[in-house]
């Protein structure tokens, strides 16, 4: 049909405009194609901030890639934030939704994420707790790694048995205790998960201390949630102190975190070291620039470079193909772009989670997001987009 009528035509145009504006702006189709990147601003937070281009970064690159998170390409991307010779050089937010439990995808509502939005970081809390654990030993608090942990639960020394008194807290830190444990095997939604029934004890040590060593320890990997929270326990009754007021005191106070929250396991009232802090991004890139710089905050030492260098050494093979190694609840990665290799230093988490540390390039990378019954785009963006930037 031809349009003869000016009038009519333009008012057809305008209703067009109109309509696509509206399409455009829904949350399930945001813009896309006109993200223009400009320097982070620095909030007093202790973060220096520059632009991409002033540390060597391609800004167009990145452009992309923000358009392509904007447009869904990448669903479910909360934040990117990018560290560079220094300086905080990239952070965006998305909006997307909350994590809940009990919710369809583990979806809670859909919200816009910002700087000051804190995020379940979920097993990235694990990489915390090995901080503290280091920090502890630095101290003096805890003598050694080497130490048995029932050194520090001769309360339940009535579950003793001839392997688990081999139990080291190395091997708590490396995921090789031996423990029967199923958190790998089953879905989290089956009644008989192991880390939802150690959440839901009345005495989760009890819960883990109870079960069988079918491995001998320090052999063989299997991700064990509640080891952590174990480890947790040492910190607290090595040091008098809970997790929450110790990492106060000594990491997060001291890099200037104050926008976090642990949390508490019912009915026991512990706190949950396997995962779940709420942390800002920002904060998140502080410990990875922490375990970057070998324990280094603005000139004060928070944590030995011994601790620091002896975490990110392999030191037992995960049965994963997405990484080659792992440390003191660090895995240890490869990221392959345009022709390079770049080793890396991940903690992970469930949906998204990350803090990358690649020493190479002097760069810490960290996303959060809410891909809790598929892949995460993460590596895609970083191979494809963050990494191609720098070459």
């Amino acid at each position: 049909m031809k349009i003869k009528n000016n009038f009519l035509l333009i008012l057809l145009i305008l209703l067009g405009f109109l309509i696509g504006a509206c399409e455009e702006d829904s949350p399930t189709n945001p813009p896309a194609g006109n993200y223009n990147y400009t320097v982070p601003e620095e909030t007093g937070d202790g973060w220096e901030t520059a632009s991409l281009s002033s540390v060597g970064m391609n800004t167009s690159r990145i452009e992309l890639m923000v358009n392509k998170i904007k447009s869904n390409t990448y669903e479910e991307v909360h934040s990117v934030v990018v560290i560079k010779n220094d300086k905080l050089v990239f952070e965006e937010y998305f909006p997307g939704h909350d994590f809940l439990y009990n919710g369809q995808n583990f979806h809670g509502a859909y919200i816009e994420f910002d700087r000051d939005t804190r995020h379940n970081t979920h097993s990235v809390t694990k990489s915390f707790t090995s901080a503290l654990v280091g920090i502890a030993v630095d101290k003096g608090l805890i003598q050694s790694i080497d130490e048995k942990i029932f050194n520090y639960f001769a309360d339940y020394s009535s579950l003793l048995d001839q392997q688990k008194e081999k139990i080291t807290i190395k091997h708590m830190l490396t995921m090789s205790s031996g423990f029967q444990w199923n958190e790998w095997d089953v879905s989290i939604s089956q009644g008989n998960h192991d880390i939802v029934r150690f959440n839901q004890s009345s005495d989760p040590i009890y819960y883990l201390l109870s079960k069988p060593v079918v491995t001998e320890p320090g052999t063989e990997y299997y991700y064990n949630g509640g080891a952590v929270d174990l480890l947790g326990q040492i910190v607290k009754r090595a040091t008098n102190m809970d997790v929450k007021i110790f990492s106060s005191t000594y990491l997060f106070g001291l890099l200037g975190i104050t926008n976090y929250n642990w949390q508490t396991l019912y009915p026991s009232g512990i706190t949950c070291c396997h995962g779940d802090v709420y942390i800002t991004p920002r904060d998140m890139a502080k410990i990875g620039y922490l375990y970057l710089k070998k324990g280094i905050w603005k000139g004060t030492r928070i944590i030995s470079e011994e601790w620091i260098n002896n975490s990110v050494q392999n030191h037992i093979i995960p049965p994963v193909n997405w990484a080659y190694g792992y440390g003191y609840l660090w895995w240890l990665k490869r990221y392959y772009s345009v022709g390079y290799i770049y080793n890396s230093i991940n903690a992970e988490g469930w949906g998204g989670q990350q803090i990358i540390v690649i020493p190479s390039e002097d760069m810490v990378v960290v996303f959060t997001g809410a891909n809790y019954v598929s892949n995460a785009p993460n590596d895609e963006i970083m191979g494809s987009y963050i990494l191609p930037a720098i070459n």
